[in-house]
């Protein structure tokens, strides 16, 4: 069929929307905070302050798992109950600098759930591979150190993880618990906590280690 220049409206057309929908997923702030979802550590919870006290990649006002154990309960209840009239920054919900009867009304909707959901969307490309080749060189930039390089090559994030702290996970997603482990980089002397690590730039700062977990959350975007 000749190519009218009606028909390369269309193709034109279609081609603008197509990218703009792109765009639109990587730019999108699910609630409305001012924060991307790509690095939001609360996807649905607003919370333009990002506070995260515990730095588990989760923001205050979506994790109420105080103890971190993956799951919201009694546990944690009691835990916020000893708080109570303090200003424990691990128990105070919404950051005003003290846990009160706010902060439990923000906890009881969470009971019996897990924390989060967290970033998503960040792709291996854009953002996650700058920061393996960054503080994974050379372990994972052409050794091959357990197996892969990650840090080169995308198609080893989806290799089964060898190492034994990872059963049942990939490569990419064990990569996250190693550096959250502080066994990543290797004798970088990092604990894994992000806040901790802070003077020491061979470790993953607070945004890499959100990056990472993006990256994870979202199915390891190429």
């Amino acid at each position: 069929m000749p190519l009218t220049h009606r028909t390369l409206s269309i193709k034109l057309i279609a081609a603008a929307l197509t990218l703009c929908a792109a765009n639109y997923s990587f730019a999108q702030d699910t609630d409305g905070d001012g924060v991307l979802d790509l690095v939001d550590n609360c996807l649905t919870a607003a919370n333009p302050s990002q506070l995260d006290t515990d730095a588990d990649l989760f923001g205050n006002a979506c994790d109420a798992d105080f103890n971190n154990d993956q799951v919201i309960n009694f546990l944690d209840f009691v835990g916020l109950s000893g708080a109570f009239q303090t200003a424990n920054p691990v128990f105070d919900l919404n950051g005003d600098g003290v846990v009160n009867f706010l902060d439990i009304s923000m906890f009881v909707p969470f009971f019996n759930s897990t924390p989060g959901p967290g970033a998503t969307g960040a792709s291996y490309a854009a953002n996650v591979q700058p920061v393996f080749i960054a503080k994974c060189a050379p372990c994972h930039t052409g050794l091959g150190l357990g197996g892969h390089n990650i840090a080169i090559n995308y198609g080893d994030s989806f290799n089964a993880a060898a190492h034994f702290t990872c059963p049942g996970l990939n490569v990419g997603q064990c990569a996250l618990v190693r550096v959250r482990a502080g066994q990543m980089p290797p004798g970088a002397g990092c604990t894994g906590n992000p806040i901790t690590d802070a003077g020491n730039v061979s470790c993953l700062n607070y945004n890499e280690q959100t990056l990472v977990f993006s990256w994870i959350n979202g199915g390891l975007s190429p």
